[in-house]
């Protein structure tokens, strides 16, 4: 670590590291000792609410909060890879304009578009800028170290649940324990899905004409290809990596069609063992497959059918339980908001009422709790 004359500074000495503290304070704990360190990291970082709590004790904890904001505000404007750069500099332009502005800003600063190479070296053709591009793209592949399986320092083999939530801004834990605000949560999760670049809209925000976009998203979703396994790896070892996961995963999908069905997922264990005891009850073979329903130009499949009654098992992630997410929540696997899932399934209930079934929902909440009970109103249900 070094000071702000460049000199060296112990690590033991720093007001950041608990040591300090321990050395300091020799009869706290160890526990009292990290809590004053990671104090002083936040009361130093405008990000933090601790820093406005630290030079302003005076004022309340909402004068706090917006006075974090206000801050906030004013450094987007000092920052050209931010829109509110572009309003601030130009007000006499448009939105549309503002977005444009930043648009080619960050083309010009990411190595893997053409206008990087069109900046820098405005001299050489637009092949030697494309060929440019090529070489620095795989050369930034062959640096990129493996991340994968325990490799990953998020991976669960290597940290808690809890330690995984604090990691993610999808999570309440990861705002709790910043000391941010409800509405810090809300506009990341409610700005996430339209910025998502897996969607089309994503780099129709970005600038591109609708043909651009439509040939980015392609480029994007080909995360695992024949062509970059050549590119990383070499044609022969490429080659085989390539070969040898597509292998794995028509294995791994045969198993998981063995496993589960034609459309039970590896999630619906819960299900399975409510499913046994319903057919069980009724002296019928478990089924392979799911209902089936047409609606309205879109179709829904319903876990478990018995004459015109339907009971469907709700996953608390999948389905995002209001016992545990509230409607602002998102789903990063099925990249919709709570609100959305929660609408999405009021259709499918009235798509299957629409054809005369009754529905009957079981929650995987519930079904952890009191398993027993859970069964029995399963049962209940269908023999009415």
């Amino acid at each position: 670590m070094a000071g702000k004359k460049g000199q060296k500074i112990n690590a033991e000495n720093s007001h950041r590291n608990p040591q300090y503290w321990k050395k300091l304070n020799p009869t706290w704990s160890d526990e009292e000792c990290e809590q004053k360190a990671n104090w002083i990291k936040k009361s130093s970082n405008y990000r933090c609410i601790e820093y406005y709590e630290r030079y302003y004790p005076e004022l309340s904890h909402e004068e706090h909060i917006l006075l974090r904001k206000q801050k906030l505000n004013e450094q987007k404007t000092n920052y050209p890879n931010c829109i509110d750069y572009y309003e601030k500099r130009f007000p006499e332009l448009s939105h549309e304009e503002h977005l444009k502005m930043l648009n080619e800003y960050s083309k010009a600063e990411n190595y893997q578009c053409i206008e990087y190479y069109e900046k820098r070296f405005p001299e050489l053709s637009h092949e030697e800028h494309l060929k440019m591009r090529q070489e620095k793209v795989k050369t930034a592949l062959e640096k990129m170290p493996d991340m994968s399986g325990q490799n990953n320092p998020n991976s669960k083999s290597n940290t808690t649940l809890e330690q995984r939530q604090e990691r993610s801004p999808f999570s309440k834990k990861f705002y709790e324990k910043r000391n941010l605000t409800e509405e810090d949560r809300h506009n990341f999760t409610s700005n996430i899905k339209r910025e998502y670049n897996t969607q089309l809209s994503y780099w129709l925000h970005k600038g591109y004409s609708e043909t651009e976009a439509k040939e980015k998203l392609i480029e994007r979703q080909k995360t695992f290809t024949l062509e970059k396994c050549i590119a990383k790896y070499g044609e022969e070892e490429g080659t085989k990596r390539y070969n040898d996961r597509q292998q794995k995963w028509l294995k791994s999908l045969y198993q998981s069609f063995q496993n589960n069905g034609d459309g039970r997922s590896k999630q619906s264990r819960f299900a399975k063992e409510i499913i046994k005891e319903c057919c069980k009850y009724l002296s019928i073979s478990i089924p392979k497959k799911e209902k089936y329903i047409s609606y309205n130009e879109k179709v829904f499949a319903y876990d478990f059918t018995y004459n015109k009654k339907i009971i469907e098992f709700q996953g608390d992630y999948w389905h995002c339980n209001p016992v545990l997410f509230d409607e602002t929540f998102f789903n990063k696997v099925k990249q919709a908001t709570a609100k959305e899932i929660w609408e999405y399934d009021r259709i499918k209930k009235q798509a299957a009422e629409h054809f005369g079934y009754k529905v009957l929902y079981v929650w995987e909440y519930d079904y952890t709790k009191d398993p027993e009970n859970e069964i029995k109103k399963c049962l209940d249900f269908l023999s009415k």
